[in-house]
């Protein structure tokens, strides 16, 4: 696979909230050796048949009401460690349907309700949710469970889960791999790295390790690397501990890893621009875009709210939320063309449930560039599309 890196050299630290001096990129620690990707397994399903949590043949959903959710979801026992594939025993995974006009951004409203009929009933209620990019999937989590539906929000059913917290699933850019952040404990420290998997449970790998905090992972348009999130402890020469935060680029390939962004500031929520030439992430309440021929750093949107900026699909602007209530979300959007132009929309939302747990959801572009979509979940449990028609076209 190709990688788009840049330069070697790290960009300069940003000054710091936490206590400390803010660090240079001269004075950064070299990386560790990083480990090349694990061998993907299992990287197609058989024809016809899945196997099974429990490895036995997979029967057809049974659509009785009453015990059939216990019986075809019931919660499996968490590994010890890890993360372990979840195929349900009653359920056929089957292939996707057509791509969803609910993902596109033709709603015939600016809320439409998604059906989905199992993990809407789940008391922990259904966040960090992400469309593939051809429309035919999305994945999201309940609890400590990744699931997978068609686009539109059917067939909805649980293919992951884990001891520890799963977060930030997102998908690769032809819509066959997830990658996705999972807690681990390691040498008694908390601890969080990046894997991957197919959306049947089948070729988990695990990207990154060690003694580390990696989270929100996104792919490079060419799906050969992931950017992420990190958070890690430096010890200084006199022996005292401070923490670093880096926006860091993984070779799929082989593991290698470069850091193109390290404060002692937060540093999280990177997104990828389409050309494949900058990486947009968030430091505190900023979203900065960095250069990757360069490294060099600039501000794009400042007083965000959370989430990831979302490019449009030819690169010309970005969006990002800057309010995130109970009852209102209100979101910016920089014109990449005319630096100075920077629209607010506002929309009306119904208390979203998931507000105080997952913080502001990640946008997303309707094809033609018009509308961007969100999904929130409403205090009953129900989860809900939301659609703002802009002017600034991401055309």
């Amino acid at each position: 696979m190709s990688s788009q890196l840049g330069s070697s050299r790290d960009a300069d630290g940003a000054e710091s909230a936490d206590s400390g001096p803010a660090t240079s990129a001269d004075e950064l620690p070299p990386e560790e050796d990083a480990e090349p990707v694990a061998t993907i397994v299992n990287a197609e399903a058989p024809e016809d048949s899945e196997p099974s949590a429990s490895g036995e043949e997979p029967a057809e959903a049974d659509d009785e009401s009453g015990t059939e959710l216990s019986e075809a979801f019931g919660e499996p026992e968490h590994p010890v460690s890890g993360v372990e594939p979840y195929v349900p025993s009653r359920v056929r995974l089957d292939e996707p349907g057509p791509p969803a006009d609910v993902c596109r951004g033709a709603l015939p409203a600016q809320r439409v309700q998604l059906p989905l009929r199992f993990a809407s009933t789940k008391p922990e209620g259904v966040g960090h949710l992400s469309w593939s990019p051809d429309c035919r999937r999305m994945v999201f989590r309940v609890g400590s469970t990744l699931w997978v539906a068609d686009g539109d929000g059917t067939s909805d059913l649980p293919f992951l889960t884990a001891q520890h917290g799963l977060n930030a699933p997102v998908w690769s850019l032809d819509s066959q791999w997830i990658a996705f952040s999972q807690g681990a404990i390691v040498d008694g420290e908390r601890a969080s790295h990046i894997y991957m998997i197919l959306p049947n449970g089948l070729g988990l790998a695990q990207i990154t390790r060690g003694n580390v905090l990696d989270q929100d992972p996104a792919w490079s348009p060419d799906e050969g690397s992931v950017v992420f999130a990190r958070r890690l402890q430096v010890t200084e020469n006199d022996g005292s501990i401070r923490f670093e935060h880096r926006i860091v680029v993984v070779d799929l390939s082989d593991g290698a890893e470069q850091v193109v962004s390290a404060s002692t500031e937060s540093l999280s929520a990177p997104s990828w621009s389409p050309d494949g030439a900058a990486i947009a992430y968030r430091i505190g309440d900023e979203l900065r875009m960095v250069r990757l021929d360069d490294l060099s750093d600039s501000v794009l949107l400042d007083s965000v709210a959370g989430g990831r900026g979302s490019w449009s699909r030819d690169g010309s602007a970005i969006a990002a939320i800057s309010e995130w209530t109970a009852s209102r979300a209100t979101v910016a959007v920089r014109s990449l063309q005319d630096p100075g132009t920077t629209e607010q929309y506002t929309i009306a939302v119904d208390g979203p449930a998931q507000t105080a747990s997952d913080g502001p959801p990640t946008l997303r572009w309707s094809e033609t560039g018009e509308h961007l979509l969100f999904h929130a979940t409403d205090p009953r449990g129900s989860a809900w599309i939301y659609r703002l028609s802009v002017t600034q076209s991401g055309n």
